[in-house]
């Protein structure tokens, strides 16, 4: 009888042992994702490509971003200087803030049509472009992105 008696109880703690080893690797995978911020979304990420464009420098101070430049005429465009992109399930909205009135940044790269807002549909990336219109041959130009 304690032969039975002892098996049950070795089977039972067999079974949980079992389900323990099955459960517990789902379990911390689930909190690891949390952890490291895989479900944790931005509102937009910004691409330079500033790289592309010969003597041009790139800065970020929180969410000011400044370029700095040498012109090569009184009126020069550089056309998608960065990319944002909507890394969200769902449209977002984003208005770009210039802080200077000789340089306007704008969306797209039609110079007949500078966009300052714009509605950028899930997973789609938007170029940004510059128009400097200043006199001085060394430009130093800013700008936020706000999310409407």
């Amino acid at each position: 009888m304690k032969k039975h008696i002892l098996a049950i109880t070795f089977n039972f703690s067999a079974i949980l042992l079992l389900a323990a080893l099955i459960i517990a690797p789902i379990y911390f995978a689930k909190n690891f994702t949390q952890v490291a911020g895989v479900k944790s979304e931005s509102p937009y990420l910004l691409v330079s490509q500033t790289e592309k464009f010969p003597g041009m420098t790139f800065s970020q101070s929180a969410s000011t971003y400044t370029i700095a430049f040498t012109k090569q005429a009184s009126s020069q465009a550089y056309l998608s200087i960065f990319i944002i992109n909507n890394p969200t399930n769902e449209p977002k909205s984003y208005t770009i803030q210039n802080q200077s009135s000789e340089n306007k940044f704008f969306f797209g790269e039609d110079l007949n049509s500078l966009q300052n807002k714009i509605n950028v549909p899930a997973q789609v990336s938007v170029p940004i472009s510059v128009l400097s219109h200043s006199t001085s041959d060394k430009q130093t130009a800013t700008f936020q992105i706000q999310v409407d």
